[in-house]
């Protein structure tokens, strides 16, 4: 855990949510000072605040404003949002306005997609030259009930591409459209796992500058990787998107406290080069405690740090701290186990 021996003020957007609710209360449970933003206070003074941390479940217009207002006034942000095309803009504008200010930004900065971002870290350190990267999550049960901000991020996801990298460029990545058998550890193990739009294809080679290829997978069952498939199609039409966006708005019931508390996760990163493949895994309970937990862990480090003009602009999660290190406080924490192994590839 991060000791501080400096007065903090950590602005927070969307602490009404589910995820903002457990970010306040883990940083008054460290005795950090934060407050409250809405979007529209978000475009104007921040004042004070060190860090901004946008939690504002899929309210992509607000936190983009936010974002905006805080890197142009040399403000860190991390950000939350796990819809992998938000990540590439706020990467894009982080380039553009953080190196100017000094304001850093680190986005998917919860379990989607800092965990698979950091697993691919300590797996790649087992491996001399990485070149491949292939990430995977599994919910454990898929049938786990949205938060709101889950679906709005849904539907602000709808009909956008997702990209993953093959050969060194950024490439379409249709939903349910690659399989792979994901070698996640015990209780779960192997499992089949469809390929989804993740934002590992975006953090990754910040601090992997060698690989070529990265990809993010989901464990599912073929037919749902079939369904999956055909919902991405769907997207794909003005008409379809209309039904989609209705199916989403007809989920009225939010998972309940105690149940977010049950929900089991998993993700396996492996890395491959040359003749080693690096694997490393986590898994817990509670996805929504472990996004908290990671923004929180993500803003102290930032808020203790500095950063000058020229030195800010986007951060993957690795890149801010050594990925070994934040996995082990979070462990300590009682947030998920982790752990890893490599293995020596046999000849073809």
């Amino acid at each position: 855990m991060v000791r501080l021996t400096v007065v903090l003020q950590i602005a927070v957007l969307g602490a009404g949510g589910t995820v903002g609710r457990r970010i306040g209360s883990l940083l008054d449970t460290r005795g950090v000072a934060w407050r409250r933003i809405d979007a529209a206070a978000a475009g104007g003074d921040l004042g004070a605040a060190r860090v901004v941390i946008a939690a504002a479940g899929g309210d992509v217009a607000g936190t983009r404003q936010a974002i905006a207002t805080a890197l142009e006034a040399g403000i860190d942000v991390v950000d939350v949002d796990r819809e992998p095309g938000h990540l590439r803009w706020t990467h894009a504008l982080a380039t553009d306005l953080g190196r100017g200010s000094g304001a850093r930004l680190v986005g998917g900065a919860g379990l989607r997609w800092a965990v698979g971002d950091l697993l691919a870290g300590v797996a790649a350190e087992q491996v001399t030259a990485p070149e491949a990267v292939h990430v995977a999550y599994t919910a454990g049960g898929g049938g786990a009930r949205r938060t709101p901000g889950e679906r709005r991020a849904a539907l602000a996801a709808l009909g956008q591409e997702g990209v993953a990298l093959e050969d060194g460029r950024p490439v379409p990545e249709p939903p349910g459209g690659r399989r792979r058998l994901a070698w996640f550890p015990r209780p779960v193990g192997p499992a089949h796992a469809a390929a989804v739009p993740g934002g590992e294809a975006v953090t990754v080679p910040r601090h992997l500058p060698g690989v070529r290829t990265v990809h993010s997978y989901e464990a599912m069952a073929g037919w749902r990787a079939e369904l999956l498939q055909a919902r991405g199609n769907l997207a794909r039409t003005g008409l379809g998107r209309r039904w989609l966006a209705r199916r989403l708005a007809e989920e009225r019931r939010s998972a309940r406290p105690d149940e977010l508390a049950e929900q089991r996760w998993g993700c396996v990163a492996e890395v491959t080069g040359g003749r080693t493949l690096g694997r490393a895994w986590a898994y817990g309970h509670d996805p929504v405690q472990v996004t908290a937990r990671l923004a929180v862990a993500i803003a102290l480090r930032l808020a203790v740090s500095t950063a000058g003009v020229g030195e800010g602009g986007p951060l993957a999660p690795s890149e801010l701290v050594r990925p070994g290190l934040l996995l082990d406080e979070l462990a300590d924490d009682g947030a998920w186990r982790w752990s890893r192994s490599h293995t020596i590839l046999e000849d073809r």
